[in-house]
Formats: C-alpha cells, structure tokens, sequence
C-alpha cells in the first residue's frame, strides 16, 4: 500500500524532515537539507547494482500522482535492461538536436548558403536573383519551416503557381532550392532524398519545361541587314557604341567585353588575351583580333581615362553592363535586337555564306565544343584557324575598308 499523501508530503516538508521517505513501489521523496526542498527518486536494481534515479521535483507539475505513473514507465526499462537514467539523457539529447534542427528554417539555411557562394557568381545579376527570387518565390510559403522537415509537397507549393506562367523563373527557383537543400544535407540538417530534385521525382508530377515554353532566340540583326546598322552605329559617339562596335566584330559577350583592360591585349601580333576569371567557361581565351577590331583598340586609346578599354568616358570605371543595350535603344531598336543576338548574327552569316568549320566558328564564340574526353586530348585554341574567320568577318561588316585602289602609271 502507498505510504505517502498529499497531507503527509506537505507535512513532511513543512517540518523539513531530512531523507528519503517512501511510497513504496520503489518511489521516494527525498527532502534535501539544508533548504527542505523536496524532489522524487527511484531505487532500481540492474546488473547487480541498486542505484538511485532523480526524476524532477515535487511541485504542481510533478505531483504525487505524476512520480507514481513515471515510476511504471522505470519498471517497464528496467525490466528491459535499460537504465532509466540512461533513456533519460538520450531523451534530452534528443529533444536539443530536434530544437537545433528547429532553428535550421529554410530561410536561415538559404541566407548561410547565398554568403558562403555568391563570391563564386560572377555576375551582379545573379547575385540580385539568387536573393529576390526567393524572398519573391520560396519564403512566403516554407521559409520559416526547418529544412528536415520539407517535404515534395512544399516544393510543388511554390513550384506549381509559377510553373505554367513563368517557367524560366520557376525552373531557376526549383534549382536554387535543390541547391540548398543538397547543402543542408552535406551539414547534416537533414536526410534523405532531395524533394527538389527533377530526374526521377518532381519531373514525375510537373511538366517538363521544354514543353510549355519555347526557348525565344535573343532578338538579332539580320547579316543582310548589318552594313546598314554598323553605318548609323559607327556615327554614333561614346564608349556604348564602340563597344558594341567591337562586341560584333570579336563575337564576345558582354562580361570580358567590359572587363578587358589594355594589359590584354597583344598589340604586336593583334590578339585579346580574356583572363579565366573573365570568361563564362572559367578558362583563359585568346581572340584574334581584326583590322577593323584593333582600329577601334587604337581609337580607343586617345579616350581611355583608366584601365578598362571600354571603361566609363569620365570615371574611368567599368561601365554599366547596359551600356550597349542603351545604345542599341537610342538607335530605335528596342525589343528587336539585342547585344547577345549578335553574336548569333556572326553566327548565321558563317553557316550561310562561307565553308568554315561549324566546330571552329563555335570556338570563336567561346562555346563549349569539347565533351570531357575531348577536351582532355584536345590542348590547342585553333588560333590560327579563328584568325582566318575573323578576318574574314571583319571584312565583311566594313567592306568599304577592303576595297584596293591601283593606281595607274602615267
């Protein structure tokens, strides 16, 4: 029979009787000297020993009731052979991995991820994106839960409104998701199968994106129509304009472009040398450089204020990357032609009109033409073949340039 009552504890208590006082069932309340605060223990035998197990302190949460019920819980390991003080610390332990894990919302996960890689995307555009698509996209619907705990079912929440309307923007989002979720597992804030992932598992529910959107080529002057352009172009004055000038001659894209400086450029045999770190491939590329191209190098020489070729006309600094684009607007070609499109207009007009090789013509735009085992046999840039092309373009988009003028002897 139960040894001990509400009336006896409070008893007890009051007169501070020092010691283990017990209920039976293997239950004590044990009043501490000096302060007679009283807390529940538990006497168990296990493996030849018989220690004493501290469970909480008596108060209103943990009456005599509540020792008595977590007293058959005990007997209930024990009899299993596990100590109850033992389950007690996996218990907590437990619980405070479950809070750490808490603390890890997608949100805080996506913020460590974006500082920690951002210096590795060379673009300010995709720095901007990364941020804004997610605090436009992602957030509002699973940014506070903790990434261990999403689900298939949170990622076709922010995918699915987005999917058919803005599919460009919905495939970058469902990326940068994996991304960080495949981050979080390599820290060990979550197991399992990444419920962003597309080749077996979301490309199973969403359609594919190359069947609701067409991929739209960038807008681009047709070749039988650039003489025209290049006229009104080279009219024009500014740093936008023959730097756009230059960007069709040399086929380049935007970033090296910009970023080339006068140490780049070989003035003796009329090559541009593009740093790795200029390059989208993330690999150093030489181009060969045309009369018409190293005329406006030369041009360019009696404006530059600072080290960038195309630098801004009073600073000096790298100009904006917009600055072409601006001028292909001032001209009234807005939403026709863009600086990209460019390229494909060089493109066109070497598989068009001339023999060149497709694979050399892809070089000189700093295309990737070489699978892995390729590339491993394959050392040489086709310089001297890419001269030819470029020379080959440059007299095409100036052909007043080419003319010879003989001379007769009187």
């Amino acid at each position: 029979m139960p040894k001990l009552t509400i009336k006896k504890i409070e008893s007890l208590i009051k007169r501070k009787q020092f010691g283990r006082h017990p209920d039976g069932n293997q239950l004590y309340l044990n009043i501490r000297e000096p302060e007679g605060t009283a807390s529940w223990v538990f006497r168990f035998t296990l493996n030849g020993k018989r220690p004493w197990h501290g469970f909480g302190s008596y108060d209103s949460k943990h009456s005599l009731r509540w020792a008595r019920e977590q007293v058959l819980e005990f007997k209930a390991l024990v009899k299993k052979g596990i100590d109850p003080r033992d389950h007690k610390r996996k218990e907590q332990e437990s619980a405070r991995q479950a809070n750490n894990l808490n603390k890890n919302t997608f949100q805080r996960v996506a913020k460590n991820y974006i500082a920690e890689n951002q210096s590795s995307w060379r673009s300010d555009v995709t720095k901007k994106q990364w941020p804004n698509s997610l605090r436009d996209y992602v957030y509002p619907i699973m940014g506070s839960k903790p990434v261990h705990l999403i689900t298939i079912h949170d990622v076709l929440s922010v995918l699915r409104p987005i999917w058919s309307e803005k599919t460009t923007t919905a495939t970058r989002v469902r990326s940068r998701i994996e991304n960080i979720l495949d981050y979080a597992t390599t820290l060990e804030m979550r197991e399992g199968n990444n419920p962003a992932a597309w080749r077996g598992n979301l490309n199973t529910v969403l359609p594919a994106p190359s069947k609701i959107h067409k991929v739209k080529p960038h807008p681009a002057v047709s070749y039988a129509q650039l003489h025209d352009f290049l006229e009104k172009l080279r009219a024009r004055k500014g740093v936008g304009a023959r730097a756009l000038e230059f960007a069709i001659l040399t086929g380049s894209r935007t970033r090296p472009l910009l970023l080339a400086k006068w140490g780049d450029i070989d003035f003796d045999n009329a090559i541009w040398n593009c740093p790795e770190d200029n390059m989208k491939s993330r690999k150093f590329f030489r181009i060969p450089l045309s009369g018409p191209a190293m005329k406006i190098i030369s041009n360019q020489k009696k404006y530059s204020r600072g080290e960038f070729i195309f630098g801004h006309g009073q600073t000096g600094k790298m100009s904006s990357n917009n600055c072409m684009l601006y001028t292909i607007y001032r001209m009234g070609h807005k939403g026709t032609i863009t600086t990209h499109g460019m390229r494909s207009t060089m493109r066109d007009w070497a598989g068009e009109t001339t023999n060149y090789s497709e694979r050399i013509v892809n070089v000189c735009l700093a295309h990737t033409v070489n699978t892995a085992v390729e590339a491993a046999y394959q050392r040489g840039d086709y310089l001297i073949k890419r001269r030819e092309i470029m020379d080959g373009w440059g007299r095409f988009c100036y052909p007043s340039e080419n003319k010879v003028i003989h001379i007769r002897k009187r």
